[in-house]
């Protein structure tokens, strides 16, 4: 297995922006995606389990959250999972990085990814 690293940084334009909630079966392979939301912009890499990502603009007023969902359009579910990137007026502030870690438990895969300030 060849490991590739993956630098957000230096290739910031690369990006694909895409809509939120996220589809995680129309991602194409090997990309970075973007989330331009009201209170953030992110870009993550998703390796089909783990998500790597940094904050490029926060309002560090709002949490970050991001919620694994177990059907694409990510209607609520009782097999979803939440996670929270970064709380309120707490890092990780802007240009930092963070990693989501796809939960241990869950013995299934999810369809989708919503990342929302709430």
């Amino acid at each position: 297995m060849v490991k590739r690293r993956i630098s957000l940084r230096q290739y910031p334009n690369l990006s694909f922006t895409v809509p939120n909630p996220v589809n995680l079966k129309k991602l194409p392979k090997g990309k970075t995606f973007q989330i331009n939301h009201t209170r953030f912009v992110l870009q993550f890499f998703f390796n089909g389990r783990d998500v790597y990502g940094i904050i490029f603009k926060r309002d560090r007023m709002y949490p970050i959250r991001m919620r694994w969902c177990f059907f694409r359009s990510c209607e609520e579910s009782r097999f979803d999972s939440k996670v929270t990137i970064a709380e309120k007026l707490q890092p990780p502030f802007e240009g930092s990085f963070f990693r989501l870690v796809f939960p241990r438990h869950v013995r299934y895969e999810f369809q989708g990814l919503d990342f929302s300030a709430k």
